[in-house]
């Protein structure tokens, strides 16, 4: 660790304060790569891609994410531009405060809010479940049935011990999550290339077909981009560790970084789609249990010891998501609540280690609740989350095309190709997808309970706003160009 103590200050009207941080401390650009790649592959590959498979055929999954792909990477240029751009932390939330103002900046820090106290209940279930495959002898104890879904002794044993443990390490500061976060990535796309070398290997063409959804080739495949289109996330954690940042680094750097993990992840996805379909049929693959996937890789292999390998990556993959999302969830409710939309304390900083300790735990508090209560019930808000990332993404593209027009002279280390079209191209994808989930009717339309719970996040929301209006736990807004030269 370095000796050198830096001072780096960030405009109070932003909702960001001053932190002060060893340079040893920071994180360079592969930091940055490794956090936001390790947060997109999780468990999703391991339960989700049959579930592509199923819904748009061996070939039409691969054009499904193709066309992800396509609609991620403007969204993904904005995201490049704006983080490169703007000495700010907090990301979507304190873009859209910044460029459109208080209410709208609320708007997108709320929702936000929601997406990460709600997956990381959910991700830190799944670590119990992958364990358990591992070890069937745990799912005993069984203490009480939510939706269906048993809760077992075990299972939430482990699960609170993850998130006890990971928070803690968060705790203690960027030093030792970043080198948490790149071992365990490092190891997971160690493990991923031999899923897809064996999936080859041991695999036949002969279980791709069908190519194409027996259903219709457009619905399916239109399905399969609404499912995969969250699990193009992650990239989003970049520009919320802004504050962690070495101040050596390049920031065109961390542009490309986020716009190299959607390539990075698109091509893991299409790799073990390919590796995936050629192990098992579908129809076959449906009947193997929780883990289908995990379950065809073993019968095709006749491996247990590579199944396990498997299994372990899938785990590293889990942990590597909840400690991203964890790590940037964090800033975003302390930088939300320096903004003075919730209570001053939620962004209290550690006196010694200087992390969002307050918000980690509120964090962590939020998601031993949610394992209680199993995934039955934490199901409509996770889908919930994709609105929530839809609603991020579109306030980026509105952020930079209104910042491209207001203040074309800022500088910009890393620029969108096509300048302002790439940022209306953003605007239209994302608002789109945006419109086609909360519209009833659509393919990828939300359920009744859903719209329930999207309702009363609405109303709680328009509460906790007036009510912090009132009691003046903000300042006003100030139109301050600061940051942005």
């Amino acid at each position: 660790m370095h000796s050198l103590i830096t001072v780096q200050t960030f405009p109070r009207s932003n909702g960001l304060h001053r932190i002060i941080r060893m340079e040893g401390d920071r994180m360079f650009g592969k930091d940055y790569f490794y956090l936001a790649f390790g947060s997109m592959i999780g468990i999703g590959w391991l339960v989700s891609v049959p579930f592509w498979i199923d819904l748009a055929g061996s070939v039409g999954a691969i054009i499904a994410v193709l066309l992800t792909t396509a609609i991620a990477i403007p969204i993904g240029f904005a995201y490049g531009e704006l983080t490169a751009s703007l000495s700010v932390s907090g990301g979507e939330f304190a873009y859209t405060l910044k460029t459109w103002g208080r209410l709208p900046g609320f708007i997108c820090g709320w929702f936000l809010c929601l997406m990460y106290i709600m997956i990381l209940p959910w991700v830190a279930i799944a670590v119990a479940v992958l364990i358990s495959y591992l070890f069937p002898q745990l799912d005993a104890f069984p203490l009480y049935t939510i939706l269906d879904y048993p809760i077992y002794l075990p299972h939430l044993l482990i699960s609170l011990l993850m998130v006890f443990l990971i928070v803690y390490m968060n705790m203690k500061g960027v030093k030792y999550t970043k080198i948490f976060q790149n071992v365990v990535t490092i190891l997971m796309i160690t493990i991923f290339v031999v899923f897809i070398v064996s999936g080859w290997l041991f695999g036949s063409v002969e279980n791709t077909h069908p190519l194409f959804s027996p259903k219709g080739e457009v619905n399916g495949i239109l399905l399969g981009i609404a499912s995969i289109l969250f699990f193009m996330n992650g990239f989003d954690t970049i520009p919320k560790m802004m504050e962690e940042a070495n101040q050596k680094i390049k920031r065109s750097r961390l542009g490309w970084a986020i716009v190299g993990t959607i390539l990075a992840g698109a091509l893991l996805y299409i790799l073990i789609i390919l590796a995936s379909s050629m192990m098992m049929s579908p129809g076959q693959m449906d009947k193997l249990g929780d883990l289908p996937l995990a379950a065809a890789f073993q019968k095709a292999t006749g491996s247990s010891v590579l199944s396990g390998i498997v299994i372990f990556g899938a785990l590293a993959g889990v942990v590597t998501t909840f400690n991203g999302f964890l790590m940037a969830g964090s800033r975003l409710i302390s930088s939300f609540s320096t903004a003075g939309f919730l209570h001053p304390a939620f962004g209290t900083q550690h006196p010694e280690y200087r992390t969002p300790h307050v918000a980690l735990w509120v964090m962590a508090v939020f998601s031993m609740f949610g394992i209680l209560l199993g995934r039955g019930v934490l199901l409509p808000f996770i889908i919930l989350g994709g609105v929530s990332l839809l609603i991020a993404w579109f306030s980026v593209s509105l952020s930079v095309i209104r910042l491209r027009m207001t203040h074309p002279e800022m500088v910009r280390p890393y620029k969108m190709p096509g300048g302002i079209y790439m940022g209306y191209l953003a605007f239209v994808l994302s608002g789109s997808f945006l419109i086609m989930m909360l519209i009833p009717g659509t393919p990828v339309s939300l359920g009744k309970v859903e719209y329930s719970l999207f309702l009363a996040w609405v109303v709680f929301g328009g509460m906790i706003y007036f009510f912090q209006s009132k009691k003046r736990l903000f300042s006003p807004e100030k139109k301050s160009d600061e940051g942005m030269s």
